[in-house]
Parts: C-alpha cells; structure tokens; sequence
C-alpha cells in the first residue's frame, strides 16, 4: 500500500491592489461616412455611388436616406463600405446622404438597460448632382 502524499496547509494570500482589472471596451454602433466615391456608367445612364466609413451593420439593420428620401436601396459590402445607383432621372442638386444603425439589444440582467429600436444616425456628407 502506498501512503497518500502530505498535503501543504501553507496559505497564499493575494492582495486586492494587485490583481489586474480587465477593461472591456463597449462595441460603438454610431456609423461615421469618412467619404464618397462615384462611378458613372457610359452616358450617365447610372451612378453608383459608394459610402465609406466605418460601423455598418449587415442584415438590415442599416438603413441610407438620400436628402429627402428615406431608407433608399442600397448593397452592404462590409462594415466599411455601402453603395447604391441613382438613375439619370435624379433631379439635379445638393443632396445630404445619412446613414442609420438601427440598434436591437435585448439584456439578460432585468435590471440593466434594454436598447430596443434605438436609431443611431451618422455625420451627413453632401453630394452635389450636376446634369
């Protein structure tokens, strides 16, 4: 039979000033445009225009309002970068394009805050059209 091995009852005892506090950086879902970028088909029969910055979200829960007309169709490419075409029948003009995240977060904790619906809207960026 083979003895069991001593156990050692020395204590270790750690100090609360030195354990390392862990820092989570919250996730920022407000879209900034940093530029647009144009490209225009032969005649000017089309114009694709592309939006670059940061913090698009996928799956619809970005929306784009060009000036006066609300959540236009647009192609996510990635969390950078949207496009969409204007027609040659778009009335010339200053146009404002926004784009809005609309943010859906439920908590687990009943007593935390619950951000349902909650729409975030970027910096405008203007784009003049000029026939």
């Amino acid at each position: 039979m083979i003895p069991a091995p001593k156990q050692d009852k020395t204590l270790i005892y750690v100090s609360r000033g030195t354990c390392k506090k862990i820092i989570k950086n919250k996730p920022n879902f407000y879209p900034y445009i940093s530029s647009l970028s144009q490209y225009s088909s032969p005649f000017n029969f089309t114009i694709k225009l592309y939006i670059y910055g940061e913090n698009f979200l996928p799956n619809g829960l970005t929306k784009v309002d060009f000036g006066n007309i609300p959540n236009i169709e647009f192609k996510y490419i990635n969390s950078n970068t949207l496009y969409f075409e204007l027609q040659n029948f778009t009335f010339p003009g200053l146009y404002n394009i926004v784009v809005k995240n609309t943010i859906n977060i439920s908590a687990k904790n009943p007593t935390a805050n619950t951000f349902n619906g909650m729409i975030l809207k970027s910096n405008p960026m203007q784009y003049t059209i000029v026939h």
